[in-house]
């Protein structure tokens, strides 16, 4: 959840570029760093929604929250915490893919900020790093805290009757999910097609980029003549990577399979780790003889369930069979990813899954259920089980623990952080400017800046 909400913060900081300039002014001093009017005007975007009269308290609000920032970096600085290069451009990887599948597309990406992805992630680099450094100081002052039972039940009943939560319809689901996986003949033509490819290029009867934009199975790099930028090899699944780092200036591989389907990759220019290639995927078509005996394989899987102890057998099996790495560690139970519990609100759920377990009584098993990955656009087949469903309620302690106890280490977390901001707020420079002293919530700033002398 941490990833998504950080995945989101730098996409409204993204944006905030190409929005209309704010006239800008120091909202605040924390140390050697500022808090200026457009960080603040850029995460209000967060709050669009609310009223006119509530935008000073939201205001307020961001505010605050980038004094903490602010201050978890500072003292990152202090205890000399790193983050290497390499964590760097992961996180930006990881947070790219995201508005990737926000926008569609990297092309889609490029062409709205009229920035190659490169530019984009080059113009934030310094951002993500002090966002990974604030996020090791947080580590350090949370990440021990966990409440005792005695405290979450205590939480609860300090929650007015009026104010507790209500909850959506809720289900628990799991899921044994296979591809149907291509035969040697299905993989063989693929081979041959990429050698023809190949052969063909080397002697100058086509072109890399033409045969790329013909044949090649990744559109998004299809479209640029199968050209990856330059990035980090370590940026590639390893069979990529190593692959690519054989080949010498303008020289290309024999076909290589990764998880992705199988490749051939060009080599246009390498610096040290760094490395510019193209490339062309084409992935083996799968026969209608494998997508039936995958369907039917899951019919088995389906019997052995049904005729057993559901959640023991299909825990098992699921652990056993499935090739959804995110489910079949946790016995093939789905989780919603906002909150890591595996009851997940019917608003959360795709249609497509929604459609089919909504036909389903609890205790039922689907039969199989095409499925397309949204991440890479694979094809399988799954069983889908519906464990429970809850109907919309007020939060209990019986049927929502899991929820009221991240809600209580939630709140004892920000307890713990605005201890540790009391400790070290009054060994930093602190200033706030004038026009923001009337804002409630940071008067313990202020606080700590008039015993500062500030």
């Amino acid at each position: 959840m941490k990833r998504i909400l950080i995945s989101l913060l730098f996409l409204t900081a993204v944006i905030s570029v190409n929005a209309q300039k704010v006239l800008d002014e120091v909202v605040a001093v924390v140390g050697n760093d500022v808090v200026l009017l457009s960080d603040v005007e850029s995460q209000l975007t967060q709050y669009k929604d609310i009223s006119s009269n509530k935008t000073n308290l939201a205001r307020c609000l961001v505010i605050d929250q980038l004094m903490q920032k602010k201050l978890l970096l500072n003292r990152a600085k202090v205890d000399s915490l790193k983050v290497s290069d390499e964590q760097i451009e992961g996180e930006l990887n990881r947070r790219m893919e995201f508005f990737t599948q926000q926008y569609g597309s990297e092309e889609a990406i490029e062409k709205y900020y009229h920035k190659t992805i490169r530019e984009i992630k080059d113009d934030f680099r310094d951002e993500v790093k002090s966002q990974l450094l604030e996020e090791q100081e947080q580590s350090k002052v949370v990440s021990a805290v966990d409440p005792t039972p005695e405290e979450i039940k205590k939480f609860y009943l300090s929650i007015h009757p009026d104010s507790l939560p209500y909850f959506n319809t809720e289900y628990e689901i799991g899921q044994v999910l296979i591809y149907p996986h291509p035969t040697k003949q299905d993989n063989d033509e693929v081979i041959n097609k990429l050698l023809k490819i190949r052969a063909d290029v080397l002697s100058g009867k086509s072109s890399f980029g033409t045969e790329a934009i013909l044949y090649s199975a990744d559109d998004g790099s299809a479209v640029k003549q199968g050209d990856l930028g330059t990035q980090r090899s370590d940026n590639f699944v390893p069979e990529f990577a190593a692959a690519a780092l054989a080949l010498r200036k303008d020289s290309i591989s024999m076909p290589i399979k990764t998880k992705y389907g199988y490749h051939i990759i060009q080599m246009v220019e390498r610096k040290g780790d760094m490395i510019h290639v193209r490339h062309i995927l084409i992935r083996p078509n799968v026969s209608v003889k494998s997508i039936d005996s995958t369907k039917k394989f899951l019919d088995s899987i389906r019997t052995i369930i049904l005729k057993g102890k559901k959640d023991s057998v299909f825990s098992a099996l699921a652990y056993k069979y499935s090739e959804d790495e995110d489910t079949k560690n946790r016995g093939g139970m789905m989780v919603d990813m906002k909150t890591n519990s595996s009851h997940i609100p019917v608003d959360e759920l795709d249609a497509v899954t929604f459609d089919a377990i909504d036909k389903l009584k609890i205790g039922e098993i689907s039969s199989p259920i095409f499925y397309k990955s949204k991440l890479d656009g694979k094809q399988g087949y799954r069983l889908l089980y519906l464990k429970s469903k809850n109907a919309p309620h007020k939060a209990n302690m019986t049927d929502d623990y899991p929820k009221i106890k991240q809600m209580a280490q939630d709140d004892k977390k920000a307890k713990a952080l605005e201890t540790w901001i009391i400790k070290y707020a009054p060994i930093t420079y602190i200033r706030i400017n004038d026009s923001y002293k009337g804002c409630k919530n940071l008067e313990k700033w202020q606080n700590q800046a008039s015993v500062n002398g500030n």
